[in-house]
Order: structure tokens, then sequence, then C-alpha cells
């Protein structure tokens, strides 16, 4: 039963259908890709920047999935007493799984030299930020689920 919901909330989520989306988008529209990619143009400073964001938004994920599981000392004898704790890491793994693949989809075109001056670099780079975006609006969304139920749990 457990390595069901995994296996849903892997391969049933935003981030599963955000590189399904980017892979019929490289099959479709590789051209249009290509001439998007030629008509943009980036600062070389933007660019440095615009390179680390998604790795910087993959270690604030990992910084608060951490927080999430392993905050104070109350909150954790509250969400290990919780029936669907295992629920909860199952999602934050999940997130921090995703979190490396974008981080990686993002990284891919400078580690093949190509950067964003080709369609496949600049969808690569594109799905690797709206990827992580989604992730870090996911695990932000848990911990004020957590913290709500921490509170409720206390006030009970």
């Amino acid at each position: 039963m457990k390595a069901i919901y995994w296996l849903r909330v892997v391969f049933v989520s935003p981030e599963a259908l955000i590189l399904v989306c980017a892979l019929l988008a490289v099959n479709n529209f590789a051209s249009a890709l290509d001439e998007l990619a030629k008509s943009v143009a980036f600062n070389d400073e933007i660019l440095k920047y615009l390179q680390a964001l998604p790795s910087a938004v993959a270690v604030w994920v990992f910084n608060e999935g951490r927080q999430l599981l392993i905050e104070d000392k109350e909150t954790i004898r509250v969400l290990t007493a919780w029936p669907d704790y295992w629920k909860l890491k199952a999602h934050v793994f999940v997130a921090l799984f995703f979190a490396l693949v974008f981080a990686a989809v993002s990284i891919a075109p400078w580690l093949f030299r190509s950067g964003i001056g080709v369609g496949a670099g600049i969808l690569l780079f594109l799905t690797g930020i709206v990827g992580q975006l989604f992730v870090a609006a996911s695990v932000y969304n848990a911990r004020l689920r957590v913290k709500e139920y921490v509170a409720n749990a206390g006030a009970a």
C-alpha cells in the first residue's frame, strides 16, 4: 500500500507533468524553440545569476524539507504521533528528488556547452526553473500546513 502511494506521489504530480510537457515540447516544437533561443539575448551578468537560480532554490528546498521533518522537540513529538506522518515524509523525500532533478535539468545546457542559445537548452533551463518553483511552492505549502496541524494539536 505504501509503495503504491509513493508511486502516486512521484507520477501524479505537477512536477511530473512539467517533465512530460517538456518532453512533448521538445518533440513537437523543436524549430520554434530554436527560433526563440536565437531571438533571446541575455546579458552575461544576468546569465550568471540565472544559472545559479535553480540550484539556489534546490538548496532552499532541502533546508525547508529538513526543517519540515526535524523542527523542534515538541513538533517532532506531535508529528511522529500523527498516523499520516509517513505520507508527509514521502512527499518531502519526493520533493527533494524533484529538486535534484530540476537542478540537474537546468544545469544541463551549460554542462553540454550549448547554453540557452539553442532550443533544447532554453527549454531545459525553463523547465528547471518552472519545476523548481513548483517544488518550492509545494514545500512552502507543506510547511504552513504542518505548522497549522501542530498548532491545532497543541491546542487540543
